[in-house]
């Protein structure tokens, strides 16, 4: 047997492998795909980049990983971990550790800054502003890696739009079968299951809020980036967002369309009109005639999309709202402080509004006012306006502005996918000389109608 025959085994083998383990227990090939990765990663510190991302984009943070009851944090401070380390291997005498990503750590120092005025203990305040410490880290290390190499982190955000495509494969998979496999069975709660879901999809992420940032996410970095076959993972991204039911992920997703017309202004076409209107057809066509689980996905956005504004969700956010703000304004201390880290939890713990939904405020501006006070949120604000002002990248701006439109109507602080994403956005605003190699810089957008500020306020 030639040398090229046998060279052909070792693969073989290993997917041989890797999908008994995935059909026997699909958990326990996930965890040697992560340690497997990780290995590879340790050896070169332009790998531990994906690594970092990959935890951050594709461990739930909804399922018992190793019997915690809380695998939010296990996902927070491996990342964390993952991105100190990164720092060490680039540790250079002569090189300064600080960077522009150094800025993210504004947001835990305002909250120290702002907890003593209603100290509740330091519980209370390592819980608060331990998410914010890092993903500090993390986009501390981001930045410093972006702008490096460029060019390596534009490859990056793209692999990961592409992931979506596999992503969205395993979205209709839970569509068709109307499970989320693995997911359902080691859900740390029902309301992280399929049962509650009402026939959304979420990918890995365990929650469809969650997989509508994802899918965000890919659309607008194969939309920026372009690249060879970018429709590709911009259509998978297309089908997992109608896929996930997430309102605030499609109106985020609306306003970074209007910026991205508002910079391109893109010219219609004979072909381009003729492909658009092939497109429409065909979806009008398998919406009408499709086999059932289309028919059902069609059903889900139409009912999804019928009296957003009177819908249970939304009457849940007026109610929520009008809490929160009659709390804020009881005092100049409180607008300036907020009530104390982690206030809204005790007040869900203590008090709750009785309808059966997400005890929380379900809005990430109103939630850190309330517990961190405008002390806090405006060096967070500012943090987006930066970005969204100063970067010359396309891709960065779209990420911005439809996490800030989408994350006005969930809090997404323990959510690391979700906060993943403006990670991202950052990272690609920092590498803005080489980001858009290929086409046009994008040009500052002029405030009015179509500013991101104004498409943000955008939620009807």
């Amino acid at each position: 047997m030639t040398r090229s025959s046998w060279s052909i085994w070792p693969p073989a083998a290993l997917a041989l492998s890797v999908g008994l383990l995935a059909g026997w227990r699909p958990l326990l090939a996930g965890v040697a795909a992560l340690v497997a990765l990780a290995g590879w990663a340790l050896w070169d510190p332009a790998r531990l980049n994906h690594a970092l991302f990959a935890v951050l984009f594709l461990v739930p943070v909804t399922v018992r990983l190793g019997g915690w009851d809380k695998p939010v944090w296990m996902v927070l401070l491996t990342a964390t971990a993952i991105a100190l380390y990164g720092r060490l291997q680039r540790l250079r005498p002569d090189e300064p550790l600080g960077s522009a990503g150094a800025a993210a750590f504004a947001l835990p120092v305002a909250g120290v800054l702002a907890a003593p005025a209603h100290w509740s203990g330091p519980k209370d305040l390592v819980f608060a502003l331990a998410p914010f410490g890092c993903y500090a880290v993390v986009t501390w290390h981001v930045v410093a890696e972006a702008r490096r190499d460029p060019a390596a982190f534009v490859r990056l955000a793209r692999f990961f739009a592409w992931l979506g495509v596999p992503l969205a494969l395993l979205a209709v998979h839970q569509r068709v079968t109307g499970t989320w496999p693995v997911l359902d069975e080691l859900a740390t709660s029902n309301a992280f299951t399929s049962s509650a879901g009402a026939g959304r999809s979420v990918a890995t992420t365990g929650h469809p809020i969650v997989y509508g940032a994802y899918c965000l996410m890919s659309m607008g970095v194969a939309l920026a980036l372009r690249g060879r076959a970018w429709p590709v993972p911009f259509a998978a991204g297309v089908v997992g967002l109608l896929l996930s039911g997430s309102r605030s992920a499609w109106i985020g997703v609306g306003c970074a369309g209007v910026v991205w017309y508002l910079t391109r202004r893109p010219r219609l076409t004979r072909q381009g009109v003729a492909a658009i209107a092939a497109t429409a057809a065909g979806a009008v066509a398998l919406a009408l005639a499709g086999p059932a689980p289309v028919r059902g996905a069609v059903d889900m956005v139409r009912a999804r999309m019928s009296d957003v504004g009177g819908s249970s969700s939304a009457t849940a956010r007026y109610r929520r709202y009008e809490v929160a703000w009659d709390a804020l304004t009881d005092g100049v201390d409180r607008v300036l402080f907020g009530l104390g880290p982690e206030a809204h939890v005790r007040f869900f713990q203590e008090v709750g509004i009785d309808d059966h939904l997400a005890q929380t405020f379900d809005n990430s501006f109103l939630t850190l006012w309330y517990d961190l006070g405008l002390v806090t949120l405006l060096p967070f604000l500012a943090l987006l306006v930066i970005l969204v002002v100063r970067t010359r990248s396309l891709a960065a701006r779209l990420l911005v502005v439809g996490m800030t439109a989408q994350i006005f109507f969930f809090d997404f602080y323990l959510w690391p996918c979700a906060a993943a994403v403006l990670i991202l956005a950052a990272g690609l605003a920092a590498a803005d000389r080489d980001v858009d190699a290929g086409h046009r810089p994008a040009t500052p957008l002029a405030v009015g109608a179509g500013s991101p500020a104004e498409a943000g306020k955008d939620h009807t």
